[in-house]
């Protein structure tokens, strides 16, 4: 356990140690009582002017254990503390008993009658001061940090119970945030203790014990790459084999083909979905018997017609004048 009186210097991590801040959750073993002596997670109330270590001790009517003197806490609903965020309280803290509402750090317990919870506010509901959030830094298998933003509610009443105190003092029997970690297990333990300043317990202290284990936060999900928006053709690549052929090639070319591929936003594709004719110099038509016949054919055979029709109706003409004039009709028709 802590020992000590008066103020108390926190000291920043040794030169030349790696330290390593601990984000998640310490998870909270509940307290427990055998043979008088505590284990687990529990408070223990040291009267004005006494020691973590000798006492005298404040006892607690409502303990379940043999020596009323150690408190018993259990999980809240998240866990445990949570460090690099706040566990804020309620709104309202109390109920019309004066019992304390907070439940996510650990679990409201009765003491003296009336319920006592804790919670990390980044406001210090007692002094009023900002606070930064919870930290833990592990260096090797020794932890430290910063619990400036802990404090407890009772019967009405607001107390800061952080380590250091709010703008950093340490006065009195508070103690700074000492404790063992085991990287491997996740096991952990974290003492401290903090003097209370005003109030009905002005010059008391807590000495406050967590055990438990360590979970990190979880990683944030790796985000997905967009989706595929716009259609992916295929018809694209065939017009440009068709231009990049010589003019004069055989004329069995096989029609381009004219279907897209979208890429659904699932990733699935879906076939057919758009059509698109592209047509070149060298495209061609199936006809009716399954017959492929170029474009400039067809053209000619077109103007050719169209010739032809041209001649006939030009003779017509011809003859017609010839029978009003008597003149010859060109070719020898009569």
């Amino acid at each position: 356990m802590l020992t000590g009186v008066g103020c108390v210097a926190f000291q920043s991590t040794p030169t030349g140690a790696v330290a390593t801040p601990l984000v998640g959750t310490f998870t909270v073993t509940a307290g427990s009582c055998s043979g008088g002596t505590a284990s687990g997670t529990y408070l223990r109330m040291v009267l004005s002017g006494g020691s973590n270590t000798a006492g005298p001790y404040f006892s607690n009517s409502d303990s379940t254990c043999n020596d009323n003197s150690y408190t018993p806490l259990a999980a809240g609903t998240a866990g445990g503390l949570v460090t690099g965020t706040y566990q804020t309280q309620p709104t309202p803290a109390f109920d019309g008993s004066g019992n304390a509402l907070s439940g996510t750090i650990t679990a409201p317990v009765p003491f003296e009658g009336v319920k006592f919870a804790t919670a990390t506010n980044a406001v210090d509901p007692q002094t009023g001061l900002h606070v930064p959030a919870p930290t833990i830094t592990a260096n090797g298998t020794a932890l430290s940090g910063n619990l400036e933003a802990f404090g407890v509610s009772w019967n009405k009443q607001e107390f800061n119970q952080g380590s250091p105190k709010p703008g950093g003092g340490a006065p009195g029997n508070t103690q700074p945030v000492t404790g063992t970690y085991n990287a491997a297990t996740g096991a952990y333990t974290l003492q401290w203790s903090s003097q209370i300043v005003g109030g009905p317990f002005n010059g008391f202290s807590a000495f406050w014990n967590l055990t438990g284990r360590f979970i990190p936060a979880a990683a944030a999900p790796a985000q997905s790459s967009a989706p595929v928006t716009g259609p992916v053709t295929a018809a694209g690549s065939a017009a440009s084999s068709a231009q990049a052929a010589a003019p004069g090639s055989p004329t069995t070319t096989p029609s381009p083909t004219a279907t897209t591929t979208t890429v659904a936003p699932s990733g699935s594709a879906t076939p057919n979905s758009t059509s698109h004719l592209v047509l070149s110099s060298r495209t061609t038509t199936s006809g009716v018997s399954g017959w492929n016949s170029p474009h400039w054919l067809i053209v000619l055979i077109i103007v050719l017609g169209l010739l032809g029709l041209g001649g006939v109706l030009w003779s017509e003409q011809a003859i017609r004048r010839q029978r009003f004039t008597g003149a010859p009709v060109p070719g020898g028709q009569s």
